[in-house]
């Protein structure tokens, strides 16, 4: 999987985050464990902070079926930390246009 270059490694560092996504990893997360999320485009937004909780923000997983993650912020791959719904077009806020990173305390 080609990896989002939408935050560099040092930013995931900071914020307690790895790059690489393990699914084997995501399917032992409890109830509100915490996975990082970031908005897809979120480099295109340069009016904003980078650092804003719409582009970038902590989400707690609330229920793990056989494929899905379900966060309080929307729904996304057990495989992969990507949105599972196609993107509902309006290119600004929404859960559609994001992923999620494993914190690094996780591995």
């Amino acid at each position: 999987m080609r990896p989002y270059r939408n935050i560099t490694d040092e930013e995931l560092s900071f914020l307690g985050a790895v790059r690489d996504w393990n699914s084997d990893i995501a399917k032992t997360l409890v109830e509100n464990s915490e996975l990082l999320w970031v908005h897809n485009r979120r480099k295109k937004f340069t009016s904003l902070d980078q650092a804003d909780e719409r582009l970038v923000r902590r989400v707690n997983v609330l229920k793990i079926d056989q494929y899905d993650i379900t966060t309080n912020f929307g729904r996304y791959s057990l495989e992969n930390g990507k949105n599972v719904h196609n993107a509902c077009g309006c290119m600004r806020f929404c859960d559609c246009y994001g992923r999620l990173y494993l914190l690094a305390s996780q591995y």
